[in-house]
């Protein structure tokens, strides 16, 4: 069946979904694009994509709209919110950049990412959506997507097996994206006994725990995108630091993360007496926790709820993510440190060797969740995630409630193995083969064999419509105002 499907433009990765739509279109599907930066645009339009299968998010400030046709539409922003059960404004904090932008005319682009990507689902008929649920305008176009119907698809790695990617129905990451021809080369019992073997780090945790803050090739990326842009100190978008944001934050981490390495005092663990529950600091701003849990998106507060429904015989350790040394402000370390009970380890100290001494692990929607569960122990997210099938692992959306959790998990929580084998095979039986990640940092995802495999996921991918899509809200009426269209 022939599809209309669109893709999110969003920064490098765009440059894998263009090799995936060539397939697609070689498959008989229609191929569209959103766009919201000058430079990909224009990539895209080099690279043969019609200047009518494209929409451009990016506006001036004569694009703005007037009263009369701001009250007509947030009277449809307000009806599709009930539909897809997430508001426009959980949608402005959650991109913590936009949020820590806050232009005057922030709600403006609400407006427009909401009026224009409704049209334009509309006037070119899709069906599906593929995009990181990231950025403001990806999750406005999850909110249309689910007025109108869409299914919108988050491409993402499975994390374990390796090399193993999915696609998660919406935003969140609890729900798989079913295939029709499930794959069941997989068997969970194998996998939980690999996996407890060979105790396997994440890639990305190799890969970029090193990474220095500043290369040649990552500084003449940007200076070179911007010249071309014509836009050195400044970005007519929501997707990019003005020139000068760029540079506070890279001297940020460059003393943040110097301050990480030699000054700031750690505990040891091996020092640490009695029980042991373990909370890994997720990156931030970053979608995992910003987007995935909002509700619990400052995590020093977070790191006290847990704090406070621990039993007193039980020490909180946490450790910052080694990728990103530096993001956080010092301040955050200093009064993490004064939290009573809360020890705070050095960020090279291999997970593993915390899952030995833990008896419960806590995460937003990390993947040291699934390593706890795949080990058989306890662990809490708090957001609803597609590994939540383990037997040890369960998810927290009320903190109220938090203590009563924790006190049931470390007094009487015993590992489910058949039901693990299960969740496992559950999981993998929707995956794919591939490699899926952005190709700055990763050029093989671009190799023709890579790119093969890709193509057939999607295509598979389209021949399953989602539970969720299929549920538009029953008072909708598929109009658009047409009010001061450009």
């Amino acid at each position: 069946m022939t599809r209309n499907v669109v893709f999110v433009s969003i920064f490098d990765l765009t440059k894998v979904f263009y090799e995936i739509a060539r397939g697609l279109k070689e498959a008989g599907h229609r191929v569209f694009w959103i766009t919201t930066d000058p430079y990909w645009t224009e990539w895209l339009i080099g690279k043969g994509v019609g200047r009518d299968e494209l929409l451009p998010l990016i506006y001036q400030p004569d694009d703005f709209l007037d009263d009369t046709a701001q009250a007509l539409l947030r009277a449809q922003i307000v009806q599709a919110e009930s539909a897809a059960g997430l508001t426009a404004a959980e949608c402005l904090l959650m991109d913590q950049f936009v949020a820590a932008k806050n232009p005057p005319q922030i709600e403006q682009y609400v407006y427009l990412y909401y009026r224009d990507i409704k049209r334009f689902l509309i006037e070119n008929k899709i069906s599906h959506l593929f995009a990181e649920a990231t950025n403001l305008n990806e999750l406005i176009a999850y909110i249309v997507c689910r007025e109108l119907g869409v299914t919108c698809l988050a491409p993402g790695r499975l994390r374990y097996p390796a090399d193993r990617f999915v696609f998660f129905d919406g935003y969140l990451q609890h729900r798989l994206h079913p295939r029709l021809d499930g794959d069941r080369q997989f068997s969970g019992r194998q996998l939980i006994d690999a996996f407890a073997a060979e105790l396997p780090r994440p890639h990305f945790f190799a890969d970029f725990s090193r990474m220095p803050v500043v290369t040649p090739a990552g500084l003449k990326r940007s200076l070179g995108n911007r010249i071309r842009q014509k836009a050195l100190f400044g970005r007519p978008n929501l997707t990019h630091h003005d020139l000068d944001g760029r540079m506070r934050l890279v001297l940020k981490r460059m003393k943040n993360g110097f301050y990480a390495r030699h000054i700031c005092r750690y505990d040891r663990l091996e020092q640490i007496h009695g029980r042991v529950a373990f909370y890994p600091l997720h990156v931030q701003p970053e979608a995992s926790i910003d987007v995935l849990g909002p509700h619990v998106s400052n995590q020093l507060e977070l790191i006290k709820n847990i704090r406070r429904a621990l039993p007193f015989d039980t020490t909180l350790v946490v450790k910052e993510h080694p990728n990103f040394l530096g993001i956080k402000d010092l301040a955050f370390f200093r009064a993490l440190r004064r939290t009573p009970g809360v020890k705070l380890l050095y960020h090279d100290v291999s997970n593993f060797d915390v899952y030995r001494r833990a008896s419960i692990v806590f995460t937003v929607s990390g993947t040291s969740g699934l390593e706890a569960g795949l080990l058989g122990l306890p662990a809490v997210t708090f957001s609803p995630m597609y590994y939540g099938g383990l037997s040890t692992i369960r998810y927290c959306s009320d903190l109220t409630k938090l203590r009563e959790l924790v006190f049931g998990l470390l007094q009487g929580c015993r590992r489910d193995l058949t039901a693990d084998c299960a969740a496992i095979e559950s999981m993998t039986a929707a995956s794919y083969d591939g490699f899926w990640s952005g190709p700055n940092y990763y050029p093989h995802v671009l190799a023709s064999e890579n790119i093969a495999r890709l193509v057939h996921a999607f295509t598979s991918a389209l021949e399953v419509e989602s539970p969720a899509a299929a549920e538009p809200s029953p008072q909708y009426s598929h109009s658009v105002i047409d009010h001061d269209r450009p």
